[in-house]
C-alpha cells in the first residue's frame, strides 16, 4: 500500500466527531480542539513496517451558517527492512447545516514531497443526486448517485439511527480525499456507554457508544474493505480513542489534548 494513502479518507471518522446525540440542538454540540498520539498498535505478517509514530491535530468549529473541520496527519512510518518515510496529511472542509452544500480541500506530501492534492466543491439537489466538481489536481465534475451523503450529514444520521436503537447503517458518502472521493461504508453501532461521572476530563464524562466502520471502494467488486476504523464516540461530539485497521498493521490514535472552543456569535 501506498503510504501517502494510509491516512486517507480523513473525514470518515472526522465527521464522527460531529455527530448529534439524541434530540439537542447543535448548539449542544462541543466545538472542540484536540491532539491525538498515533502508534503502531500491531503489525501482521508481510507488513513490512516495524513502527509509526505521530501526531493527529484536528479542529471542529460551528461557523453559524456550517460546520469547518480542519485536520492534520503528521507521522513517521518506519520500515521493517530500513529506512523511514514521514507522511504529512492535511484536511480542511466546510459543510452546510443542511447537509447540501460542500468544499473540500486535501493536501498529502510524502517527505516533503506532494502525493496528492484534490480541492473541490458538491451540492444535492432535492431527488437526493448531486454533482461533485474537482478543481485540482484538473477541472472536472462527476455525478453523485442518490442517497449520498456529505461528512457531517452522514454522521448525523448514523447517530441518530444509534439512538434510535438502531445496530448497522449502510450509505455512500463523498468526502474528496481521492480521485473518485465516494465510499461505502457500512456501521456497526455498540450498545450506549453509561457516562463516567469522574471522568478525569469533564467533557468525557458523558454517555458514548462503540462505533465500527468498514470503507468500501464503490467501483470495484470487492468484498474486503480499503480499511476499517473503530473508534469510541461521546455524545457531545468528541472521540477519545480510535485504531485505524489497514489489514497488515493497526495505528492507534489516543487523544492527548482537549480544548473546547467558544461558538460563535451568530
Amino acid at each position: 500500500m501506498r503510504l501517502s494513502r494510509l491516512p486517507c479518507r480523513l473525514s470518515g471518522w472526522a465527521a464522527l466527531a460531529v455527530m448529534l446525540a439524541g434530540p439537542v440542538a447543535a448548539a449542544e454540540l462541543v466545538p472542540h480542539r484536540a491532539t491525538y498520539t498515533l502508534e503502531l498498535a500491531q503489525q501482521r505478517v508481510g507488513a513490512g513496517i516495524s513502527g509509526v509514530d505521530g501526531k493527529m491535530f484536528f479542529v471542529w468549529e460551528d461557523v453559524c451558517d456550517g460546520w469547518t473541520i480542519e485536520q492534520r496527519y503528521q507521522m513517521s512510518f518506519i520500515y521493517a527492512q530500513g529506512g523511514e518515510a514521514d507522511v504529512d496529511t492535511s484536511y480542511a472542509t466546510w459543510e452546510s447545516k443542511d447537509g447540501r452544500q460542500f468544499t473540500f480541500n486535501l493536501r498529502r506530501e510524502t517527505n516533503g514531497i506532494i502525493d496528492d492534492e484534490y480541492r473541490g466543491a458538491a451540492s444535492l439537489a432535492d431527488d437526493g443526486t448531486g454533482r461533485a466538481r474537482y478543481r485540482v489536481p484538473d477541472d472536472r465534475t462527476m455525478d453523485l448517485p442518490a442517497g449520498t451523503f456529505f461528512p457531517t450529514a452522514h454522521s448525523l444520521e448514523l447517530l441518530r439511527r444509534a439512538v434510535g436503537g438502531e445496530t448497522f447503517f449502510t450509505a455512500l458518502m463523498f468526502d474528496g480525499t481521492e480521485e473518485q472521493g465516494l465510499t461505502e461504508l457500512s456501521a456497526v453501532i455498540g450498545q450506549p456507554l453509561a457516562a463516567d461521572e469522574v471522568a478525569a476530563e469533564p467533557l468525557l464524562a458523558t454517555i458514548s457508544w462503540p462505533v465500527e466502520m468498514a470503507f468500501f471502494e464503490t467501483e470495484v467488486l470487492e468484498s474486503t474493505p480499503i480499511y476499517e476504523i473503530s473508534v469510541r464516540l461521546f455524545d457531545n461530539g468528541i472521540i477519545d480513542a480510535m485504531d485505524i485497521d489497514y489489514g497488515d498493521f493497526v495505528i492507534r490514535a489516543t487523544l492527548e489534548e482537549l480544548e473546547a472552543l467558544d461558538p460563535p456569535d451568530c
